[in-house]
This record gives structure tokens, C-alpha cells and sequence, in this order.
């Protein structure tokens, strides 16, 4: 009777896990994820730019988080225009519960003076989502002498995948020294219920800005085409809200020639969901590599909250960022000050 009524309350918490998992997929190295951080971003950097980005998250765990991410962005500067495109998919615990997105996106650049521009972006999207319940047992697979053996006849059983469109916009304003950026993800509110009982999306709301700070400047460039010597600091926050929830991310970049390093802090301090739990998550370190037109960048979440005890072992990110075709012109072109990692 004991293992029923475990197999009972596994199956409950498992349904109800699918129906509020609504919360959008989150990267410690945000900015090197730029397109899915913002539509905006699209053919910022002013090359062709091809990303590939995988996040590892609670290892140690059997409710591990998986995601792989690729995108590709360009910059028309006839135009002034950029087009972008990128694919996620994350797998959560056992590959119980997939998620797969896709989206276009396209951003237009506005000169507001000779040291300002305004990038307002939108953004079209499919995501899939896609449910395993076959290690899951119903309570119709149950009689008194436990598990029958026999399949079940729950009509969820075979409602297990739901594809829907998605829209986003976005907007970045920025000069050489600051950037200041909002996205809107998810604004048709689409409903990811696999059943007839209706399971909105919240609308994600996404703001960042930063500052870069030239501690050295440098006057000469090294082999790896960087400029010697150089030293630079690039303090950034970026918040964002999804329904009741919302998270804080704030800390610094330091640049030395074609070395970055980071640290950043994830949470709220100030708040708390309620009188037991603080809204602290994690401290993200990490380390890059530019050389020339490729970016190798590695980050590691430490965890700082309840779940340490469960020693989930963190979470790794690794970026790889190529850019060629680099756009020339007379005139200079606005680029963003803000991080490449």
C-alpha cells in the first residue's frame, strides 16, 4: 500500500510539474546568448555571427537541466538593418520533458546623433514542448494488491506535445559608453496546456544596462590583433519578471587585452517569497578567450541557496562565438559597448 501511494503522489506532483512549467529557460552567460536575451541584438556586432552555447545545470542530480543552443545573426549596413535566427532545446530530468524553440528575428537601426542609436527588434517563433509519461503509473493501473501490469486508460496519457507560435519584440538604446535594453517575450500569451484546461504563458519582461569604464587604454595592437595593454570594466545588471516571478542579475566584466574575466551575483537579497525562503540563487564566475574573431568562454554557477545542501554539483556554461564578414565603411559604425560573453 505504501509503494501505491508513492507511485500515486510521484504521478501527481510529475502532472503538476508540466502544468505550471511555464518559466522561460535562464543563461548565466546572457549576453553571449544575446539573440535569445534580446531580439535587438540581432546583427549587432556588426559581422556575420555564428554562437553555439550548452548549459549543464544540477549534474549531480537526476532532475538535471540540459539546453543547446545555436544562432546565427548578420548586419546589412545598406540597410541598417539585422536579421538573426536561433534553435534551443532543453531536456529536463530523464528527457522526461522536452522544449524546443525557434525564432527569426529582425531589428533596424536608428542614428539618433552622431554618438546615440535606438535598435528596436521583433521576433517570430514556434516552440514544442513534448512530455515522456511512460515511466509515470496512473491510478487506474492500481488495485489492492498494487501494480497491475495493465496500461492505462487516462485519455492524458496521449496528449503528451503542443507546438505554438510565439512573438517578441525588443529595443536596445546605446552610445560608446552605455546601453540600455527592454525585451518582451511570449506577447500573445500562448497556452501550452496539452489539455483543454487552459495554461497561459506569462509574458516575460527582460531589462538590462550597463556602463563600459576604460581603466587603461591602450595604443598599440598585439599579435592576437587586440589592443595592448588595454583594460577595461563593464558593470551590468539585468532583470527580468514572468508572472509572480522575477530574478536580479548584477556584476562586472574585467577586459585585458583578450582576456575577460567575470563575476556576477543571481538573486534578490532584499526580498523573500515568504518568511522561510530568501531570494538568493547563486554567485556565476567566469573566464574567456577572445582570439581574433573566435570567443571561448567558460562560466560556473555556484549555488547559495536551499537546494546547496542537495550538492547539485552547479551549473557549467560554455560558449563558442565565431564572426567573420566583418562589415567595412567609410563612415564608423555604432557598435555596442556591451559584452561579448
Amino acid at each position: 500500500m505504501g509503494n501505491k501511494f508513492t507511485l500515486i503522489l510521484c504521478f501527481i506532483l510529475s502532472t503538476f510539474t508540466i502544468k505550471v512549467k511555464c518559466q522561460d529557460i535562464q543563461f548565466s552567460q546572457f549576453y553571449a546568448a544575446s539573440l535569445y536575451l534580446n531580439p535587438a541584438f540581432a546583427g549587432s556586432a556588426h559581422y556575420d555571427r555564428i554562437t553555439f552555447h550548452q548549459r549543464l545545470q544540477w549534474p549531480a542530480l537526476d532532475a538535471k537541466y540540459i539546453t543547446s543552443y545555436l544562432s546565427y545573426d548578420r548586419y546589412f549596413e545598406k540597410y541598417k538593418s539585422g536579421i538573426g535566427a536561433y534553435i534551443l532545446k532543453d531536456w529536463q530530468g530523464k528527457n522526461y520533458i522536452n522544449s524546443t524553440e525557434a525564432a527569426l528575428q529582425y531589428s533596424f537601426e536608428i542614428g539618433i546623433s552622431d554618438n546615440l542609436a535606438l535598435r528596436p527588434a521583433i521576433q517570430l517563433g514556434l516552440i514544442n514542448r513534448s512530455t515522456d509519461y511512460t515511466h509515470l503509473k496512473y491510478p487506474d493501473q492500481f488495485d489492492d494488491q498494487g501494480l497491475t501490469g495493465q496500461a492505462t486508460n487516462d485519455p492524458h496519457y496521449n496528449s503528451n506535445r503542443k507546438t505554438f507560435a510565439d512573438l517578441g519584440s525588443g529595443m536596445v538604446l546605446y552610445s560608446n559608453k552605455f546601453w540600455f535594453s527592454y525585451a518582451g517575450h511570449h506577447l500573445n500569451r500562448p497556452d501550452q496546456s496539452y489539455w483543454n484546461e487552459k495554461s497561459v504563458l506569462p509574458i516575460k519582461h527582460s531589462f538590462t544596462a550597463g556602463y563600459r569604464i576604460e581603466a587603461i587604454k591602450g595604443n598599440s595592437k598585439n599579435h592576437m590583433g587586440y589592443v595592448s595593454q588595454s583594460l577595461y570594466l563593464i558593470p551590468t545588471v539585468h532583470y527580468k519578471l514572468q508572472g509572480k516571478s522575477d530574478q536580479l542579475d548584477m556584476g562586472i566584466y574585467l577586459f585585458h587585452n583578450e582576456y575577460v574575466l567575470g563575476v556576477w551575483y543571481r538573486g534578490i537579497p532584499v526580498k523573500k517569497y515568504n518568511s522561510r525562503l530568501q531570494n538568493n540563487e547563486s554567485v556565476v564566475i567566469l573566464a574567456g578567450w577572445r582570439i581574433k574573431e573566435l570567443r571561448l568562454t567558460y562560466s560556473y554557477d555556484f549555488v547559495v541557496s536551499k537546494l546547496r545542501p542537495a550538492r547539485t554539483a552547479g551549473a557549467h556554461e560554455l560558449n563558442i562565438t565565431y564572426l567573420f564578414n566583418k562589415k567595412k565603411t567609410v563612415k564608423k559604425l555604432k557598435v555596442l559597448p556591451c559584452p561579448e560573453f
